[in-house]
C-alpha cells in the first residue's frame, strides 16, 4: 500500500456499514421478531453471529477515525469552515429524516409487542412538535436511536480546529500520549467527577456532558484519524508490518480474527485507537485478492450515509419489513435482505432529491428570466 486514496476511503465506509448492519442484525436477539437468528456454529460458548455482531460495533469508531483523517486532508487544500461541515452533515441528516419521519408517522405506530425491547414498538406512540424539533437539530435522538451518532460527531468537527492546533504543536508521541490520556479523562474520570453531588452534578449540564463526556472511544478515534492523516502513519504502519511479516491474505485475517477476540474478550472499544488502523489496513489487502468485492464494498461506501440512516427502520421500527427482513431465519440471508433494502432506499433518496434539484433550479431560471423581462 503506497498510499490511502478517497477511493480507499470508500471500501472501508463500505465494510464499516456491513459491520454496522451486522451489528444490529446480530448482536440484539432481544431487538427481534422470534429472538436470535439460526447460526451453524458456536465459539467460546458464544454463537458464531453473537461475536461477530458484537464486533460489529467497531464501525463506529472506524466512522470517526476516517472522519478526522478526512476532514485533515481537507484541511490541507483549502481553509477549514465548520459551517460547510455541519452544513454537509446535516442537509445528508435531513434528506433522510424529512422522507421517513412522516412516513412513520403516518404509517408505522401504534404496534403490537413484536421484541423484547418494548421501546422499539412503543417509540412513536407518543410524540409531540417539540420532540421533533429536537430530533430535526440532532439534539435528541428519540425518534431514532441509532442516530445518537450526528450529535458526538457534530461535536467532534466543532472541536477539529482545536485537535488540529494541538497535533501540529507537539511530536508524535505526544500526541500518541495526550490521544490516551483523554481517553481515560472522557471514558472514566470526567463522568465520574461529573456525577459528585457535591460539585452540582456535572453530568446533567448539557454543555459539561456535551464536551467533555463524549462517548469514549469514538472522539479519540476522531482524534487519531487526524493524527495519521498529519504524519501518513497508514503507510508507515503498513511499511513497518511487511518489515516484521510476510503479509498475505492469511496474515490478514488472522490479524482480524486477533482483534476481534480481544475486542470481544479482554479490552473492549478502549483499544480502538489501535484495532482500527490495524483493522484497515488488513482489510485494504484483502481487498486486493478480490475486484469484485472491492468493487461492491466501495459501492457501498459511497451509501453508508444512507444506509445507516435509514437501516434500522427495516431492522427494527417499521415492522412489516421487519418481518420480511428476519422472515428467512437464518442469519446471512437476513442480513443480505437488510443490505438490499438498505440500499435500494439509499438509491432511491438519491433520485428523489435530484430530481427535486432539477425542479428546483428550472424554477429559479423561469423566475430570473421572468424577473430579467419585466
Amino acid at each position: 500500500m503506497k498510499e490511502f486514496t478517497s477511493s480507499d476511503t470508500k471500501k472501508i465506509k463500505g465494510i464499516a456499514i456491513i459491520l454496522m448492519l451486522i451489528h444490529h442484525l446480530w448482536a440484539f436477539p432481544e431487538r427481534l421478531v422470534g429472538g436470535e437468528l439460526n447460526h451453524l456454529l458456536n465459539i467460546f460458548g458464544d454463537s458464531s453471529i453473537f461475536i461477530i455482531g458484537s464486533f460489529g460495533q467497531i464501525c463506529v469508531s472506524i466512522f470517526f477515525f476516517l472522519g478526522g483523517y478526512g476532514i485533515y486532508m481537507q484541511s490541507k487544500k483549502r481553509n477549514f469552515n465548520i459551517l460547510n461541515n455541519l452544513k454537509k452533515l446535516y442537509i445528508a441528516y435531513w434528506k433522510v429524516l424529512i422522507i421517513f419521519i412522516p412516513i412513520t408517522l403516518l404509517f408505522f405506530i401504534k404496534h403490537t409487542p413484536y421484541c423484547l425491547t418494548t421501546e422499539l414498538f412503543t417509540r412513536f406512540d407518543y410524540w409531540n412538535w417539540k420532540e421533533i424539533i429536537k430530533n430535526f437539530l440532532g439534539v435528541s435522538t428519540t425518534l431514532n436511536g441509532e442516530w445518537w451518532f450526528i450529535k458526538s460527531y457534530v461535536i467532534a468537527i466543532i472541536l477539529f480546529p482545536f485537535i488540529k492546533a494541538i497535533i501540529n504543536k507537539n511530536t508524535l508521541m505526544k500526541n500518541i500520549f495526550y490521544i490516551v490520556i483523554i481517553s481515560i479523562l472522557m471514558s472514566n474520570f470526567l463522568p465520574a467527577i461529573g456525577s459528585i453531588s457535591y460539585l452540582g452534578n456535572l453530568n446533567n449540564n448539557y454543555l459539561y456532558n456535551t464536551f467533555f463526556c463524549q462517548i469514549s472511544p469514538y472522539i479519540t478515534c476522531f482524534y487519531m484519524g487526524v493524527l495519521f492523516a498529519k504524519d501518513n502513519l497508514l503507510i508507515k504502519l503498513y511499511n513497518k508490518i511487511t518489515e516484521v511479516i510476510n503479509v498475505n491474505i492469511f496474515t490478514d485475517i488472522i490479524i482480524i480474527g486477533t482483534i476481534i477476540f480481544l475486542r470481544n474478550y479482554v479490552t473492549g472499544p478502549d483499544m480502538d485507537i489501535i484495532y482500527v488502523p490495524l483493522f484497515i489496513i488488513c482489510s485494504i489487502n484483502i481487498l486486493k485478492y478480490s475486484r469484485v468485492l472491492d468493487r461492491l464494498f466501495k459501492k457501498l461506501g459511497e451509501h453508508s450515509t444512507n444506509m445507516w440512516l435509514t437501516h434500522s427502520f427495516y431492522c427494527y421500527y417499521f415492522y412489516p419489513i421487519v418481518k420480511i427482513v428476519v422472515g428467512l431465519k437464518w442469519a446471512i440471508p437476513c442480513l443480505i435482505v437488510l443490505i438490499v433494502l438498505s440500499l435500494i432506499t439509499s438509491y432511491t433518496i438519491n433520485f428523489i432529491w435530484k430530481r427535486i434539484s432539477i425542479i428546483y433550479n428550472k424554477c429559479i431560471i423561469i423566475y430570473i428570466n421572468r424577473t430579467s423581462k419585466t
